[in-house]
């Protein structure tokens, strides 16, 4: 055999092998993403170098009609909308048009001047800005997800709210709220709608010829996936199309379209080098501390190779996930029109299939043995309850030589593994750490599982079962100066419920401690005056006058 024959049977060998293995993976895809005839469906895309090397659909987008999902269809990212608002921001201050470092009163005018600092564009940015999340305060304004809503609405609601949650740079708390300022702060500085901007300055000089920002609910879309959710083996539509606003969200696109979007943030098509560069540092706090979170953009670590990238997530029906792997030039995009909690699960599954895992060290952990009179010092019950909808409860108990934690109901959440010096491991395969304090003589703990936020701070309650009598001392009229909006509280066949719309709908109050209700959302604390009456309730932070 001559040397040209050889180097041609070595070729052919070399591509029948290359095909094998990307028939094998194509393969391998499929079962990870197979659906039923007409259910929700999903897009998938691997980009490697400048190529996009896999791209395939599956499922229906819309299934009234049972129209498939193909490389046209586009779906809403969700929350990596946050991205190009980011991106946004920066494009405006590289064309001298605002800076970061300003305060975002100097374009929101209502914001208020906040006794814990005032935040800067980049600390709503990097979300450290202590502002509280705006979304459980719709509920409590009486409006519904299913309502039109408009970004006025959102912003009257954040900048009634006079309080951060701690001083700005201190700490890193994820919020809409933040981005639904930014998208404000852009029309503010640019002179044009949050849309218009995105457009003229982003996907069209990127080519994104199939991304638009949806913030008309009378838009026809071409080529749009619908979102379902499923219950009880039940599809549900559920697609949102009420809602005005932007800048947490919104955008709607496919994965050709976030391929441009990733080359731009790779090679700077628009703008300069220094603003994407700028975009993917890594955030400090006050204390100097780096957080996995940058400006619009979040690092994590998969396989032992450093990522960047965002996920989205609607409980409407839609979940997607974009992750950028720069020493392997490698990137992951998949979107889908369903909502699903184990989304994650299904998308590091594909990336195994391309990316081997590196040695990894994991947090190591040394028992200690705690005698059950040391262990029953840490029983009790304990509530945590924050002015947005994060709020727990559960009761503690010495049970069989362990340290056990009960919901309020009786159904065991976990165990709780002794460390030394109060310190416990929430579970044996958690990562959160429990640690107990007793301050004259009342029990709390901090639970921290959230790397450079704020643990959360469970306090000693005692629970409490109100009698008809005492629910009958809440009943009334009650009324925020703030919103300008009454609630209404009526004991019914001996149930005290919470009235939304002027009694379009009601929800029932339950006991928690004594003047401490609650409803789904939140807690409701009761205030008595001198004289023992009730004067009014807080609930989120809000105070409501008895009228």
């Amino acid at each position: 055999m001559n040397k040209i024959a050889f180097i041609f049977v070595l070729l052919s060998f070399c591509l029948l092998t290359n095909f094998a293995s990307s028939q094998n993976l194509d393969s391998e895809i499929d079962k990870l993403y197979q659906v039923n005839n007409n259910e929700p469906g999903f897009s998938v895309a691997v980009f490697k170098g400048d190529k996009i090397t896999i791209e395939k659909q599956y499922g229906s987008s819309n299934l009234d009609y049972n129209i498939p999902v193909t490389k046209e269809t586009v779906f809403d990212i969700g929350s990596i909308a946050k991205q190009f608002t980011a991106g946004a921001i920066l494009l405006l201050e590289n064309q001298g048009k605002l800076s970061i470092k300003d305060p975002a009163y100097k374009y929101i005018k209502n914001l208020p001047r906040y006794k814990k600092g005032n935040p800067t564009i980049e600390h709503l940015l990097n979300q450290t800005s202590g502002i509280k999340e705006v979304d459980p305060y719709l509920e409590v304004c009486d409006i519904n997800w299913r309502d039109y809503i408009k970004s006025s609405m959102l912003v009257n609601i954040i900048t009634n709210i006079d309080k951060l949650n701690f001083e700005p740079g201190e700490y890193f708390y994820y919020t809409n709220a933040n981005y639904i300022l930014l998208a404000s702060i852009i029309e503010i500085a640019s002179g044009m709608s949050y849309e218009d901007y995105l457009q003229k300055n982003i996907f069209n000089p990127l080519k994104m010829d199939h991304t638009i920002v949806n913030t008309n609910v009378y838009r026809t879309i071409p080529n749009r996936a619908i979102g379902y959710t499923e219950d009880e083996g039940q599809i549900y539509k559920t697609h949102q199309y009420g809602l005005f606003f932007a800048g947490d969200g919104q955008i709607i696109t496919n994965p050709e379209d976030m391929f441009q979007w990733h080359q731009n943030i790779k090679n700077s098509t628009i703008g300069t080098p220094d603003v994407w560069k700028k975009m993917c540092t890594k955030a400090k706090l006050n204390d100097g501390t780096i957080i996995n979170f940058g400006l619009g953009v979040e690092f994590e670590t998969h396989n032992g190779y450093k990522a960047m990238g965002f996920d989205g997530m609607i409980s409407s029906g839609f979940v997607s996930k974009y992750l950028y792997f720069p020493e392997l030039d490698l990137a992951f995009f998949t979107t889908q029109n369903t909502f699903d909690w184990d989304f994650k699960d299904r998308f590091f599954k594909l990336i195994d299939l391309y990316i081997q895992t590196k040695e990894e060290n994991s947090p190591i952990y040394k028992p200690v043995k705690l005698s059950n009179k040391e262990l029953k010092r840490y029983e009790g019950s304990y509530i945590y309850y924050y002015n947005d909808d994060d709020r727990k409860a559960n009761n503690i108990k010495q049970i069989d030589n362990q340290l056990q934690v009960f919901t309020l109901d009786g159904d065991k959440i976990t165990e709780l593994i002794p460390l030394g010096n109060h310190k416990f491991l929430f579970g044996e395969e958690g990562s959160a750490i429990v640690e107990f304090s007793f301050i004259e003589n009342e029990k709390q703990y901090t639970y921290d599982d959230f790397e450079n936020e704020k643990p959360w701070l469970f306090k000693t309650f005692h629970p409490y079962q109100h009698s008809e009598k005492e629910l009958k001392e809440y009943e009334g009229q009650y009324f925020n100066k703030e919103f300008q909006i009454s609630k209404k509280l009526q004991l019914e066949n001996g149930k005290l419920y919470y009235y939304y719309r002027n009694g379009a709908w009601k929800k029932e109050m339950n006991s928690l401690s004594k003047d401490l209700l609650e409803i789904s959302i939140s807690p409701i604390e009761f205030i008595r005056n001198n004289n023992n009456e009730i004067e009014g309730f807080k609930i989120m932070g809000l105070l409501f006058e008895k009228t």
